[in-house]
């Protein structure tokens, strides 16, 4: 099961709520188990999860009709209930008022007066005003931080599948670096990741950016039939994904032996804020401090690196919490991922990135990457 019922229940304690009614397609599918979560790719049509604090109080999952049988298969929720988008004539089973059930369910669980969280982050304001209306007596609470916390501690199941992501991921790495050579192109590179992705188990590649030169400096660019020469600074950044459980991670080569004095110190620079973040995530340290570390290291060779963030947490979305940026105070727990990342892009230049994901231990953390960082690859 992917959802720590027990820790959401003690979050929910903590915060004074009752209940939380879930729509956002991550936040219902760990809440569910249910990943196939694919009517949501039409956007009015909404999922609904209504989850209690009290365990003795069921939850609730309203699904869209054409996906019950499907939900019913894959969710340890045992009360699921048919939705559609318009009157469905012969089928008097179906719900067409979602909002107007959700209210039902808080109220026929005794809590018309009680606390309900919402997604403040992401609940269209329309049916925030709906279920406001429909639940006059209720306190409505923001829970988007709430809930990104929780998400943010993994469980064992999500590990297993991060872990199984991170693996396909690093074996498209690997086919980058070994090919890394004069003459061959970016998408061939590109083509050669994705093969590699897929043959170690990953179930799909979400993104592959590949630039050599100066292409290196466009963040999300495309892999183009560029052929690489001597000298030349190749950055990519990848993903494949396991279990709908992202992966990520990016490195930084020279073609050749030789990279120029200018190149290898934006590298170095990049590299060792890197190396100074992973050694700063440990338990109730917060992602700020992570960030400072990180600019103090980068800077003291490369006064000039500048970051909007540094690093981010990783689990079905590629960026979630703990972000590490300037000022955050989000604390890290034992059991949070966080993939640990520098870039510098120089218009014109090229760009130099180093991505590493570190997990949070008890005592520590555990490093879940393993591909070399150095800019001249050994052969």
């Amino acid at each position: 099961m992917l959802l720590d019922k027990t820790k959401a229940r003690q979050l929910m304690d903590q915060a004074g709520l009752d209940a939380l009614v879930l729509t956002y397609t991550e936040n219902v599918m760990v809440f569910s188990d249910f990943m196939r979560v694919n009517s949501n790719l039409i956007k009015p049509r909404l999922y609904y999860l209504v989850f209690f604090a009290d365990p003795a109080k069921e939850t609730v999952f309203l699904v869209p009709h054409q996906d019950i049988d499907d939900a019913k298969r894959h969710t340890w929720i045992e009360d699921v209930r048919p939705t559609a988008e318009y009157v469905f004539p012969g089928r008097p089973d179906v719900i067409v008022d979602k909002v107007g059930a959700v209210a039902e369910i808080i109220t026929e669980a005794g809590l018309a007066n009680g606390t309900v969280g919402f997604e403040d982050a992401s609940l269209p304001y329309g049916v925030y005003a709906r279920l406001t209306a429909a639940l006059p007596g209720a306190t409505f609470a923001p829970a988007s931080q709430l809930i990104a916390r929780l998400r943010a501690i993994k469980s064992e199941e999500e590990l297993d599948r991060i872990r199984k992501a991170m693996h396909a991921t690093q074996a498209g790495a690997y086919a980058i670096r070994d090919n890394i050579r004069a003459g061959v192109t970016e998408a061939e590179l590109a083509a050669l990741a994705k093969e590699a992705c897929l043959a170690a188990g990953g179930e799909y590649v979400d993104f592959i950016i590949v630039g050599a030169a100066a292409n290196g400096a466009i963040v999300h660019g495309t892999p183009s039939d560029y052929a690489l020469q001597d000298g030349d600074i190749v950055r990519f950044d990848l993903g494949a994904a396991y279990g709908s459980y992202a992966g990520d991670f990016a490195r930084t080569y020279v073609v050749g032996e030789a990279p120029s004095e200018r190149d290898a110190r934006h590298y170095e620079a990049v590299r060792a804020a890197v190396e100074a973040g992973v050694a700063a995530v440990r338990p109730g340290v917060t992602a700020g401090e992570v960030y400072d570390a990180m600019l103090a290291a980068g800077r003291a060779i490369d006064p000039d690196l500048k970051r909007e963030h540094a690093g981010h947490g990783m689990g079905l979305e590629v960026h979630e919490e703990p972000m590490i940026y300037q000022g955050s105070t989000f604390v890290l727990e034992p059991g949070m991922v966080v993939m640990i990342e520098c870039g510098r892009y120089i218009l014109g230049q090229g760009g130099y990135q180093l991505e590493d994901l570190v997990l949070v231990t008890e005592d520590g953390h555990e490093l879940m990457t393993d591909v070399p960082r150095d800019l001249v690859i050994s052969r």
